[in-house]
């Protein structure tokens, strides 16, 4: 018997971040909770045994589906996005995230906005920076999927928001500055990969908006 064909099959790194994708989805729909998807996590990036990415699967997602919109009559009003500061920015509808790509150019993303729920950004030689002190989030845990290759990355978060780095950086500088979640606060994951860039994370008190500094820029 060849001994090759009792080993267990080795996870690509893409079935790693497809499932960590969709547990992310359930967490969203409010059908897991935030300690099981960290413990189900640790799992999907640590095992060697593609089997347990199935079992995973299997058993958290084969009889998921979305649900179907009610009849209008007895329809709720949709859920408001929640600030990322706990409290503080007002309330706005969510956006959909879009796809977003810069070559040798700047992407900037500040004040009063919805963090959507996965958004992906596509860098090369190009600077990102995400603001979320005054964001509001579209769901409880958002998703920044990250490519980008000499490029710098500064994302800003209040205090209170926790942040998951599953970046893979090669040639890069890494510099995660989080704090420990508040009950309610969302949460960040970040995803993707980085070549010769810089990625730097600061917890940062938001600006007081009656501030003269406020007043000055009009915000």
């Amino acid at each position: 018997m060849n001994p090759s064909m009792n080993r267990p099959r080795q996870p690509r790194d893409e079935d790693r971040e497809q499932l960590q994708a969709d547990l992310t989805r359930l967490v969203g729909a409010g059908r897991l909770q935030f300690e099981e998807f960290d413990r189900l996590c640790n799992v999907v990036w640590s095992t060697q045994d593609k089997g347990v990415l199935d079992r995973i699967r299997a058993q958290y997602l084969t009889h998921y589906a979305p649900q179907q919109p009610q009849p209008p009559q007895h329809q709720q009003p949709p859920q408001q996005p929640v600030p990322m500061a706990q409290p503080g920015a007002q309330h706005v509808m969510p956006v959909e995230g879009q796809p977003a790509a810069s070559t040798m150019g700047n992407i900037r993303r500040t004040g009063e906005w919805t963090v959507p729920e996965y958004s992906m950004f596509k860098l090369t030689g190009s600077t990102l920076h995400l603001d979320l002190r005054r964001a509001n989030a579209a769901a409880p845990v958002c998703t920044f999927e990250i490519q980008a290759a000499m490029s710098s990355i500064e994302i800003v978060v209040p205090p209170g928001v926790y942040v998951e780095n599953r970046i893979k950086d090669l040639f890069s500088s890494v510099n995660i500055q989080t704090t420990q979640p508040l009950p309610g606060a969302p949460r960040v994951v970040l995803t993707g990969s980085i070549k010769g860039s810089g990625l730097n994370v600061t917890t940062k008190q938001a600006p007081p908006q009656n501030s003269l500094w406020s007043r000055l820029m009009g915000s």
